[in-house]
């Protein structure tokens, strides 16, 4: 299956790829199946990059001259690495290591679009070493929340955004490790209302699950929070303070379709 180096440089073999772009220092290098093809894979602070390896020719040489293609994924857009697993119906724990999947998310013109991408080698050790090392790059990333307040307007357009919360965001959210203290409003302002009184201190961020109204309903409660937070005659502010938190809102009203999930500050 291959083993891991770490090693102190590493150039791509291949010229004019993308990485030839710029030498960088790696972390590991090492030997995992992707797809149907044994790989040579790179992972630095930057990118996870991967190549075939080149099979011999019947000389006994390696065939340097068929074309190389090396892939890449940017690394500050991986959300999530996993250890796969092969288990029995009702198996929760334990199972056979089948090696470690990485979970990207890229902005595809106005939507977000998350995919899958296996990395299989069945050594224990091995995989151990390079999920370590992906889940410390990931946490050295800033401002990626580990904790989130959550509001759920369940009268969105065709009451739809409990159902596109808990089944479409609340596994991703799971998926990357990220907290969540889930509100479903029960009225018009309630939103607005618990934002001045909940302990916000806790939260990397506030999500909005709705339409337009929710979001701003949500904004207005952190501006207004903000300014309480800051002593503010919340009747008449010529400069108001910023709320400390950033809102996230994911679509759910009539609208949604051509709405993409925003990440506000």
């Amino acid at each position: 299956a291959g083993g891991t180096r770490r090693v102190s440089r590493f150039r791509a073999p291949c010229a004019g790829g993308e990485a030839a772009r710029g030498e960088e220092e790696p972390h590991l290098r090492g030997i995992f199946q992707i797809g149907k093809k044994s790989c040579d894979v790179v992972l630095s602070a930057r990118q996870l990059r991967w190549r075939p390896i080149q099979p011999e020719s019947p000389g006994g040489d390696s065939n340097m001259d068929l074309p190389c293609k090396e892939e890449f994924v940017e690394m500050k857009d991986v959300f999530s690495v996993k250890l796969k697993r092969r288990r029995f119906v009702g198996q929760k724990k334990g199972g056979m290591l089948l090696g470690i999947t990485v979970f990207v998310c890229l902005k595809k013109e106005n939507k977000l679009e998350d995919y899958a991408i296996n990395f299989s080698n069945s050594s224990e050790d091995h995989c151990h070493s390079w999920f370590r090392c992906l889940k410390e790059i990931l946490n050295g990333f800033p401002n990626r929340p580990k904790s989130l307040k959550v509001f759920v307007n369940p009268h969105s357009h065709k009451r739809e955004a409990t159902h596109i919360y808990y089944e479409q965001v609340a596994p991703l959210f799971k998926l990357a490790d990220i907290r969540t203290d889930v509100k479903v409003t029960e009225y018009e302002g309630h939103a607005l209302s618990l934002l001045q009184e909940c302990e916000l201190q806790a939260f990397d961020g506030v999500v909005c699950v709705g339409g337009d109204g929710s979001a701003s309903e949500v904004a207005h409660g952190l501006l207004l929070r903000a300014q309480m937070d800051a002593g503010r005659d919340t009747n008449y502010i010529l400069t108001p303070v910023s709320a400390t938190l950033p809102l996230g809102v994911i679509p759910a009203g009539e609208n949604r379709d051509t709405d993409s999930f925003k990440y506000l500050s």
